[in-house]
């Protein structure tokens, strides 16, 4: 049931619909393989697939997609999350959260999430997010901030899953807000897993004298880059509605870079995986930098983080 007070902060339907496709079941495991990965875009789609096929990401059963295009200039045209899925023979559901506006037809070219399954998926549908503050390369755009939620059935057992990618741009309090609106949404019992690029930068964002403050309060208090923890109390609802971040989600491992050139002590952890009802299994929980050798290109600022889960 949703709390009325939150829920009604946002719209009560997202402007677009999610696609799914669902293909046949792939091999049982006696483990679910979680992996949460912003895509920035997806214009490495082959490189991405690569590592995808690579341990300890190889044989992933679910994958939650932030910054997916889909026939967007930084998919480089692709339908990113489509051609993914069919690389790995998974089922997806996609939910277009912003459409480039058209003049004369219906918006065709996005950017949004997704869920990949290597279990067919059902009841797919959008959690609208408050989204006060935008990014630059989304002003302009058609549709607004949105979590992504559907169901799948592994070993006999239905999971919710659930993706989110938070406001960069806003600070702790407005990306608590945004978790308790996809909490509000999502099903309040049973096993679920939720993940994503949460940006748990502990700071506020929203203008340049903001962001010069930001760095000052980084370089005081450096364990906000791998403990962001006690700065973001998102974490406070997550735990509220028993979601687990503990053994999920590798210890003082960062996720993003603005670039390969900065040394890893001095990056953020952004992305997150989130089970609820489901054991990690122990020491399975790691980041994967997301380039195919180790002095390759990056195919994206986020790194992959992965986790086995006991179902």
């Amino acid at each position: 049931m949703e709390n009325p007070a939150v829920a009604a902060s946002v719209a009560d339907r997202h402007p677009f619909e999610p696609i799914v496709v669902n293909r046949a079941p792939l091999a049982a495991r006696s483990t679910l393989k979680a992996v949460a990965f912003n895509a920035r875009g997806g214009r490495y789609l082959p490189a991405i697939v690569d590592c995808l096929r690579r341990p300890p990401l190889q044989g992933a059963d679910v994958i939650l997609l932030c910054e997916a295009a889909w026939r967007h200039r930084e998919s480089g045209g692709r339908e990113f999350a489509s051609e993914l899925a069919a690389a790995l023979a998974m089922s997806f559901a996609y939910l277009p959260q912003f459409a480039v506006p058209r003049e004369t037809r219906a918006p065709e070219s996005f950017l949004g999430s997704a869920i990949l399954s290597s279990r067919p998926l059902t009841e797919a549908h959008a959690l609208p997010l408050t989204h006060k503050i935008r990014a630059r390369r989304i002003r302009g755009l058609i549709g607004t901030a949105a979590g992504l939620a559907a169901k799948a059935t592994f070993n006999g057992k239905t999971i919710t899953l659930g993706v989110a990618h938070l406001n960069s741009r806003g600070n702790p309090a407005g990306r608590e807000l945004q978790m308790r609106e996809f909490m509000a949404r999502f099903p309040h019992e049973g096993p679920a897993l939720i993940g994503g690029d949460f940006n748990t930068t502990t700071v506020d964002l929203r203008d340049r004298q903001a962001m010069m403050r930001a760095i000052r309060r980084l370089l005081l208090e450096p364990s906000r880059l791998w403990a962001p923890q006690p700065w973001e109390p998102l974490f406070e609802r997550l735990a509220e509605a028993g979601f687990e971040v503990g053994g999920a989600n590798a210890p003082g491992r960062q996720t993003f870079t603005l670039s390969g050139i900065i040394p890893p002590p001095i990056r953020l952890k952004l992305d997150w995986i989130a089970p609820r009802g489901l054991e990690p299994v122990a020491g399975s929980a790691a980041v994967r930098p997301a380039r195919q050798s180790m002095f390759g290109p990056r195919i994206s600022d986020h790194d992959f983080v992965v986790c086995d889960l006991r179902i």
